[in-house]
């Protein structure tokens, strides 16, 4: 194996000489081979699926009803990720083919997640009472809602981007929407 030569600040190397076990060696290697790999490939090695969804009437973090959507990150890489944030855009059919945009939402929370490992993320998308009131009767049985992720991760040109569907039973839309907007009605 070649030898490569590397420079670093007298500060820097009286830290690493507090660590007299670590192989530093090691960790220039996977340090240059995780830069290559950047470089090569503009856009991160991750998948996205949806772990649970639910529909409250009120949470305490939005203060409106509210969709919560817990999404598992897949790190496909060999090295460890910085995920610096996540966009949502979630959206819905009706039965005749229309479509509604539901809004956007953001989990701002920078979070590592491991080589070939897995983190999570919550999405919280609030609904307005006049959105819900304009959507109330739209879906008159369970349905298809689409999340467009856009994932941005350190170091890497380009964000990740995947949609992703799930359902949301009519019964429990129906409730939602009757309880936030009856228990409000008086003072809209």
């Amino acid at each position: 194996m070649p030898n490569v030569t590397i420079t670093v600040p007298e500060e820097l190397k009286a830290q690493m000489d507090k660590f007299s076990e670590v192989s530093w060696s090691e960790i220039c290697r996977n340090a240059i081979s995780q830069y290559i790999s950047q470089r090569e490939n503009p856009t991160p090695k991750i998948e996205l699926d949806i772990r649970s969804t639910r529909l409250y009437v009120y949470t305490v973090e939005t203060g409106y009803p509210t969709l919560t959507i817990d999404v598992r990150i897949q790190n496909r890489m060999s090295s460890e990720i910085i995920i610096d944030r996540i966009l949502a855009t979630v959206w819905s059919r009706a039965q005749d083919n229309q479509s509604f945009g539901f809004g956007q939402a953001t989990d701002l929370h920078r979070r590592m997640v491991g080589s070939s490992s897995v983190g999570l993320a919550t999405i919280r998308l609030a609904f307005t009472r006049e959105m819900l009131r304009q959507l109330k009767d739209v879906f008159k049985s369970t349905f298809h809602c689409y999340v467009d992720f856009t994932v941005f991760v350190d170091c890497f040109k380009d964000a990740y981007r995947q949609e992703v569907d799930f359902q949301i039973p009519i019964d429990t839309w129906n409730d939602v929407v009757t309880n936030a907007l009856g228990t409000n009605q008086a003072t809209q």
